[in-house]
């Protein structure tokens, strides 16, 4: 890679916000009612400084002075120049990198970040350069003050090794089993082993123990320490290696394991930090470029555009769940997409390629700052069947094992995911088309069947932790929104036995969301006249539940008045 640098041209991707060919509407008057109310289409006593539904509902009261002008330019395309294409830079090492422009901040400088030299052994970085760390950590991992590499001792890691590679591999493919053996070997003997290869073997027990924890069958691992211990432990073995300063493939590996959890994590107040830095130090390494750029072995192109592919639907899953930009655009990347090979966890994360690229582009298209036109929903419905067409299989053949079954039903739930989240605007915009409805609705019954079949079904268990990235919560409330927005639907009998069936297999003590799914409950089963189930008071909590109260993905549509 040269360290010359490299200026952006004139002729970078650029965005177009769309032209509608329209006449632009004059609407100049102020918004007076506050931002929840505008958000649940009620009326707004525009009491200052809080008005009486949020302090009702104990809510944040803000009002936003929203003043719309018309557009002078009529006509035109109005342009943003991108500024993501970064230079190479040289690095106090003399190493070319590759730094980018991000839309996220996130301080990457500690106190305790470890410059160790590229190239040196891991063992004696771990050694002579770790922060110090507590003799016992939680869970069990007990080592002398400054010998964390011991760990590698233990018979556990061995157990959790084999497990990862039997149940988690499948889902996000990044980790080169036979040689992370080869580096623990290695490394039991004192033998020279590729930088980063005690974090990784850490990040490795990490996920390995947060899925047999998931499974519920602890046996063939007892006794295992707890996936808190182990996190701690890679955090501090990543940190002494110089990430996210000076990253190589083993640290980014590692980094992307401990990041899998802020996927679902602190949904009312997520944490960017572990995905932002992630992709940083991706890009750093030059992943966000197809390998065959490089003069690398075709194994190891393979395995660069796997790592970037998964760091890329991390990213995109993060978005959805808090509803974030992505931080990858589509045109800041050129990685080829991957061969399946005929290998069965690679039919899976073709799938994620696919689905999640696309829904990278409904995120712009739909939930951007351009309103879109009937002919680009049209377009993105299109290019959502046709992957629905290619991914879905619904073989039930009896000669398939338990994982060939658990992948094909991750790829429905995957497409059907891709679906609601295309077609869920129709809940807030009248001029939506009107076949979404029945779009959506159907990606969510089958959704939600399908994750129902993968709790029930003992032979799936050891997948559970996997399944557990899949957010039915979301496909669920979507359900309830409906049958409040149309209530005596020919589909309202239907989604309320699936309701039903959701709310008595997870107890709201499983998780904070379904206990705020309750009140949305009560007020679909109060708008059909049902009586409710549920201990929610409809006159003090439930009567303005809404599906953007816990939703951030469907709270940030803006586009509720639109000309298609």
């Amino acid at each position: 890679m040269s360290s010359n640098k490299l200026q952006p041209s004139s002729d970078e991707p650029l965005i177009g916000r769309l032209s509608l060919n329209r006449p632009k509407l004059s609407r100049n008057r102020e918004v007076q009612a506050c931002h929840q109310c505008r958000l649940r289409k009620v009326k707004c006593d525009q009491t200052r400084p809080r008005c009486q539904n949020c302090q009702t509902h104990e809510r944040a009261c803000v009002y936003t002075q929203v003043t719309r002008k018309p557009d002078s330019r009529q006509g035109g395309d109005r342009v943003i120049r991108l500024n993501q294409q970064g230079h190479l830079n040289t690095t106090s090492e003399s190493q070319a990198r590759y730094h980018s422009s991000s839309s996220w901040v996130v301080d990457v400088d500690g106190p305790n970040v470890c410059r160790s030299s590229v190239g040196s052994g891991i063992g004696s970085c771990a050694k002579s350069r770790e922060p110090s760390v507590p003799p016992t950590l939680q869970g069990g991992l007990e080592f002398p003050d400054g010998q964390t590499h011991l760990f590698v001792q233990l018979a556990e890691v061995d157990r959790l090794i084999h497990w990862y590679s039997k149940y988690c591999h499948l889902w996000y493919p990044i980790v080169d089993i036979p040689e992370l053996i080869i580096s623990l070997e290695n490394l039991r003997h004192n033998r020279s082993s590729p930088v980063g290869s005690l974090a990784l073997i850490a990040a490795v027990c990490f996920a390995a123990a947060c899925s047999s924890i998931a499974s519920g069958d602890l046996k063939s691992l007892s006794p295992i320490s707890t996936s808190s211990a182990w996190k701690d432990l890679a955090v501090q073995l990543l940190s002494s290696n110089g990430y996210p300063r000076q990253p190589n493939l083993n640290t980014v590996r590692a980094a992307f394991l401990l990041a899998l959890p802020s996927v679902a994590d602190g949904r009312m107040h997520p944490d960017p930090g572990p995905v932002c830095v992630l992709l940083r130090a991706a890009q750093s390494l030059g992943l966000h470029r197809d390998p065959s750029s490089f003069n690398l072995l075709p194994r190891e192109m393979d395995f660069r555009r796997v790592l970037w592919w998964c760091i890329h639907s991390l990213d995109v899953s993060y978005s959805v769940a808090h509803a974030l930009p992505p931080l990858i655009h589509a045109t800041a990347t050129d990685v080829q997409i991957i061969e399946q090979n005929g290998m069965p966890e690679r039919k899976l994360i073709s799938t994620l390629v696919r689905v999640n690229s696309l829904i990278s582009t409904i995120f712009q298209t739909v939930y951007g700052i351009s309103q879109p036109t009937s002919k680009d929903i049209q377009v993105l419905d299109e290019k959502a069947t046709k992957i629905c067409t290619d991914e879905i299989s619904i073989r039930t053949s009896p000669e398939i094992s338990a994982a060939e079954r658990f992948i094909t039903m991750s790829q429905r739930m995957c497409c059907y995911k891709m679906l609601f989240i295309l077609h869920q605007p129709y809940l807030r915009s009248t001029q939506w088309p009107q076949t979404s409805r029945q779009k959506a609705l159907a990606a969510c019954q089958n959704y939600i069947n399908d994750y129902l079949l993968g709790i029930a079904d003992p032979e799936l268990a050891l997948y559970r932790w996997i399944l557990g990235h899949f957010d039915v919560i979301h496909a669920c409330a979507i359900v309830l929104q409906d049958m409040i927005q149309h209530p005596g639907s020919v589909e309202s009998i239907g989604m309320r036995i699936l309701a039903e069936t959701c709310f008595s297999t997870f107890s709201s003590d499983s998780h904070s969301d379904w206990a705020k799914l309750e009140a949305l409950g009560s007020k679909a089963w109060a708008a059909n006249g049902w009586p409710c189930p549920f201990q929610q008071d409809l006159s003090s909590l439930g009567a303005d539940a809404s599906l953007s109260d816990w939703d951030p993905l469907f709270a940030s549509f803006i586009w509720e008045n639109m000309l298609l």
